[in-house]
């Protein structure tokens, strides 16, 4: 028997918020250029959107096989994903190899530098493509044993776990070993430890999403309290000098992105419909994501058209000019043979309202101890 499968369409709002946030953390960092630093404590809050993707990833995968056997799971990822991963990879070293030494001798040495570093190491903002597949890998080792532990037991670990991680990289100075900077600056983001709690959250709300939706809808006046409270502890923490770096990465940033994230879920349940531009930019969010440091580079060496405007156009001006350029590049390269392999496929549409999208699921609920 075929099962009664069906779009969870709450990731439509979830994914391109989370889109959004990362594409506006940028816009801001190009107008303002780190001098304002009430614009620094509210883009300490839009970082949530890069752990929201990682959430959003395995959600799907153990909501879509719950009930069904994961056969030809690695192709369309391998296809879609990991190939733009390389096409970014090598189109942003060249870029960056470009801007730093024109068309001169260093090229080809600067290329290859950012090549390998890009492909190998998750060295530029790609590097979330490395996390999902190293999530893609664990799920399929480890599904089964999911399904059989304690949720409350694995949540609670996998919290520990992640959080201790990332204290020990915010908190503790670099040691006295090889490449002890570059690891504390920005390897240690690509580890999942960092980011596994989304993982274990992500795997038990797709798999029982019954349970899950009955919780939020019980409790949703509560996720809007922790979105306040957790979002607070964060810019305070950021201006009180304690954590003061905009980053996903905090430790403080584990309370506020899944506060968010159960916000937003919680209240796209509320409606009938998403929202139509909220639907497109997630059909495009994954271009968006990836080719939007190209265009404000590029709306960075015009500056002098724009530089003397206000924020209040300029920052609006730059963030819905860079969503359209991007959404009509991916939709040109999507036009080719072999453009989706390139930058990834253009996504899939909404199908129905909104607070239908739990009623038709048939997997069994669970009971958290």
């Amino acid at each position: 028997m075929k099962q009664n499968r069906t779009l969870v369409n709450e990731m439509f709002l979830l994914r391109s918020i989370a889109c959004l946030s990362i594409l506006l953390l940028h816009v801001l960092d190009r107008v303002y250029l780190d001098s304002s630093e009430a614009v620094n404590g509210f883009s300490v809050l839009l970082t949530f959107g890069t752990p929201a993707f990682v959430f959003i990833s395995e959600f799907i995968i153990a909501y879509s096989y719950r009930s069904r056997p994961m056969t030809s799971f690695w192709r369309s990822r391998i296809l879609y994903i990991f190939l733009p991963y390389i096409f970014f990879g090598i189109f942003y070293a060249a870029s960056k190899a470009f801007q730093q030494t024109g068309t001169g001798s260093g090229f080809g040495e600067a290329f290859f530098t950012y090549t390998w570093r890009h492909l190998l190491l998750g060295d530029f903002h790609g590097y979330f493509i490395l996390i999902i597949f190293q999530f893609y890998a664990l799920h399929l080792l480890f599904h089964s044993y999911l399904k059989k532990a304690s949720p409350k037991k694995m949540l609670i670990g996998s919290f520990l776990v992640n959080a201790a991680y990332l204290s020990f990289f915010n908190f503790v100075p670099p040691l006295n070993i090889p490449f002890a900077d570059y690891i504390w600056w920005q390897y240690y983001w690509v580890p999942f430890l960092g980011w596994v709690f989304y993982f274990t959250l992500a795997f038990y709300s797709g798999c029982y999403i019954e349970s899950f939706t009955a919780l939020l809808a019980r409790f949703r006046h509560w996720t809007t309290a922790a979105v306040i409270a957790s979002g607070t502890l964060s810019i305070s923490l950021y201006h009180a000098g304690i954590m003061p770096i905009v980053s996903s990465k905090r430790v403080d940033m584990l309370l506020f992105t899944v506060s968010m994230i159960l916000f937003l879920y919680s209240h796209a349940m509320l409606l009938k419909r998403i929202p139509s531009f909220f639907t497109w930019v997630s059909q495009y969010s994954f271009g968006i994501y990836l080719f939007h440091p190209f265009y404000l580079a590029v709306f960075a060496a015009l500056s002098f058209a724009w530089e003397e405007l206000p924020p209040a156009v300029t920052v609006p001006g730059l963030f819905f000019t860079c969503i359209g350029l991007c959404a009509g590049t991916i939709y040109l390269f999507n036009k080719l043979p072999f453009g989706a392999y390139m930058v990834g496929k253009v996504g899939i549409r909404q199908k129905q309202p909104a607070s239908a999208s739990a009623k038709k699921l048939d997997a069994p609920s669970v009971k958290v101890n």
